[in-house]
């Protein structure tokens, strides 16, 4: 007990600001992140002896995150649906402090756009373009084959462009 609990105090202080990063990526604020983070640890913690390889740590950590910011959105979907809560800006959470007026309303824009999407084509969009994760790794981060990620891309992708046409800014990252 005590050895999985040094285990875990380590994978959180390597990787918490890697799955908080992802975290925030999908979810695209950050009123949630703490407990989303919160949530993939307790997550880990009762998997802890699942995971023969520390290498693999990094990788099951982003399927953790994934599966659990996952739920969130389709549970925000949902709740939106139902009038119980409104879809949210997440202009301010996701835009660095660092940057210009001129990006950070190109960046926002994108992301209204990306949060109109389908969640299994947002999170490997947001995977592959804003994380820069390879096809393989998603494919392993969503336990899916390539041809499903490529295949969801493609239609991310395809959904953004017909929504840029449709922005009188024509904005897309």
């Amino acid at each position: 007990m005590v050895r999985e609990e040094e285990e875990l105090g380590d994978l959180y202080r390597r990787y918490a600001s890697y799955v908080a990063t992802i975290g925030l990526r999908l979810l695209g604020r950050d009123d949630e992140l703490d407990d989303l983070v919160q949530e993939v640890f307790i997550e880990a913690y009762r998997g802890l002896h699942q995971l023969r390889n520390p290498e693999a740590a990094k990788g099951w950590l982003a399927r953790i995150t994934v599966r659990r910011a996952t739920r969130r959105l389709r549970r925000r979907r949902l709740r939106a649906f139902f009038s119980l809560e409104s879809l949210p800006s997440s202009d301010a959470a996701i835009v660095d402090d660092g940057i210009g007026p001129e990006e950070r309303a190109e960046i926002a824009s994108t992301y209204r756009m990306v949060e109109r999407i389908p969640i299994r084509q947002r999170v490997v969009w947001v995977l592959k373009h804003v994380e820069g994760e390879t096809l393989d790794a998603i494919a392993a981060i969503c336990r899916c084959s390539k041809t499903t990620v490529q295949r969801r891309l493609r239609a991310a992708e395809e959904a953004l462009h017909e929504q840029k046409q449709g922005d009188p800014h024509g904005k897309l990252t």
